[in-house]
């Protein structure tokens, strides 16, 4: 999560105060920085733009075999179901490949904005046969994703052609499309609190 950017600090409290009190200690938010790295570790397939080079399984597998062991050490475990993994635009797309390449690990997906079109939208071949029956994923796109208002309608279009090939695929897929929204740090910090709701109300945290 862009803790600036998605205002996250605020973003947290907004949206879980409306469910009731957490159990326990409540959410935690790990943030991981990114930087001019962010083709090659975010996007799993070979483009222009990782110089068909990505080292995206190597990032997904340092999450899963070195920071998730850290927080647990740090801060205790925390079980799957209720673990969420959420990113947006390239973020999106690893969110939705690092559920399906390592079932079991996160119980809910936030797949903000996500942009699948690298390798001639590889992604979505990719995902035959691979699944996650007990994931929870949150999908969602603005209505003015796209460089004119017909190229928006077709990324609205193709954000529920994803959700059927997901449903499937997964235990539950909530979309959800921001009107109004651009493929902007502001429709992301908007969405947010929604996100948070919809996450703990489902993984049994309230």
């Amino acid at each position: 999560l862009y803790l600036q950017g998605w205002d996250a600090a605020h973003a947290v409290p907004r949206g879980i105060a409306p469910i009731g009190r957490l159990k326990a200690a409540g959410v935690r938010v790990a943030a991981l920085p990114v930087n001019e790295e962010r083709s090659r570790r975010y996007v799993p397939f070979a483009f222009e733009l990782n110089n068909f080079d990505p080292v995206a399984d190597e990032y997904l597998d340092w999450i899963r075999e070195t920071l998730k062991p850290e927080l647990t050490r740090r801060f205790g475990p925390v079980a799957p179901a209720r673990t969420a993994l959420a990113g947006s635009s390239f973020g999106g797309l690893i969110t939705l490949y690092a559920g399906l390449r390592d079932p079991g690990e996160y119980g809910t997906w936030g797949v903000l904005s996500p942009a699948i079109w690298p390798a001639d939208f590889a992604l979505r071949r990719w995902m035959s046969g691979r699944s996650d029956p007990q994931a929870r994923v949150w999908l969602d796109m603005g209505d003015h994703e796209g460089p004119d208002l017909k190229g928006a309608a077709e990324i609205v279009k193709l954000t529920h052609a994803l959700a059927a090939d997901l449903s499937p695929l997964v235990r539950e897929v909530q979309v959800t499309i921001g009107q109004g929204h651009w493929h902007d740090e502001a429709a992301w910090r908007a969405r947010l609190p929604a996100f948070l709701r919809w996450w703990v109300k489902g993984s049994g945290s309230a």
